[in-house]
């Protein structure tokens, strides 16, 4: 009986250092993508100025808090108008007369949240960041984290 129960606990040492390990690495990728803004756009974007442009980040702050940040960014910007805002569910729609332009924050923890924000349309400048990354980057600026565009 003393063998068995000597195996059982080594058997759930093992398991609970396994586990231990495989959650460290996860923690090590999700700090390597947190503040990595990662876009996607649709071929006719780039060529035509027409299709999608989406732009997402991890940031390691207060979902509550990156809500209102954006939310008192595009108030503060006269060229913006504000379609909706669901607080509920921290979404917000709005355009700036020329495209149309969705944003929503994800808790992932109650330091971890998503931004993601897309858009139908183009009105960044040619050569320069698009209109969705510059509005993340504004979020990422107020929120005093550092964001770069993810280098796939």
């Amino acid at each position: 009986m003393g063998k068995i129960m000597r195996l059982a606990i080594l058997a759930l040492t093992a398991l609970l250092c396994y586990t231990g390990v495989a959650k460290a690495q996860w923690i090590f990728l999700g700090r390597k993508a947190v503040g990595a803004v990662n876009r996607l756009t649709s071929q006719a974007f780039e060529k035509q100025g027409q299709g999608y442009d989406v732009a997402t980040v991890l940031l390691e702050a207060n979902a509550d808090k990156v809500y209102t940040a954006a939310l008192d960014i595009l108030r503060r910007n006269p060229n913006i108008t504000i379609n909706r805002t669901e607080n509920s569910t921290r979404e917000v729609e709005f355009t700036d007369d020329k495209i149309l332009v969705g944003l929503k924050v994800t808790r992932f923890e109650d330091h971890l949240s998503q931004l993601l924000i897309s858009s139908t349309g183009t009105s960044g400048k040619p050569g320069g960041p698009s209109f969705v990354v510059e509005r993340v980057f504004q979020v990422c600026e107020k929120m005093g984290v550092s964001c770069t565009l993810a280098k796939d």
